[in-house]
């Protein structure tokens, strides 16, 4: 039978600590972060505007490009805060937590822009606002972290294109 106590967990094969099961979590997370952003660069590779198969853009090209590239370089910037998590350190929350709002709006702005929806503008302020946020996390850690650096330009970038949207 097992043998609990805080920091460990024990049995007849030897002991899995909190550290090595948080370790392994993180780095299962940052894997599957990895893929998906590889299978979105793969999708760009093939000379479409967006995910979509059979969906060409053309009413907002800029906007769809640029959401898109927000996208990529926020599941860059959470893969890194995972891998700093996995190494103890949490000062990249703030900045994981952000990205993670910043990710479903942008997608969201990629599909309505490519079928140009009528509801295009309303979610256009919003992600204006998830960005923003993003931005200004991401350019607290730009100094040092290229991919904070990264995905605050991106944002800057979804910010400039909304606001043609939104007028």
């Amino acid at each position: 039978m097992a043998k609990l106590n805080r920091d460990r967990i024990q049995d007849g094969e030897g002991s899995l600590t909190r550290r090595r099961a948080l370790s392994g979590a993180a780095g299962l997370a940052t894997t599957l972060l990895a893929g998906r952003a590889l299978a979105a660069d793969a999708g760009h590779a093939h000379g479409g505007d967006h995910y979509t198969p059979g969906v060409r853009n053309k009413k907002h090209p800029a906007l769809v490009a640029a959401v898109n590239d927000c996208t990529s370089k926020g599941e860059a910037c959470l893969s890194h805060c995972m891998e700093t998590f996995v190494q103890g350190d949490t000062m990249m929350a703030e900045c994981a937590d952000a990205v993670q709002q910043m990710l479903p709006v942008c997608r969201a702005m990629s599909s309505l822009a490519v079928y140009d929806s009528k509801h295009l503008s309303d979610l256009a302020k919003a992600c204006m606002g998830v960005c923003t946020d993003c931005e200004k996390v991401c350019r607290d850690h730009a100094e040092h972290q290229q991919e904070c650096k990264d995905c605050a330009d991106a944002c800057l970038a979804v910010i400039a294109e909304c606001k043609k949207i939104v007028g």
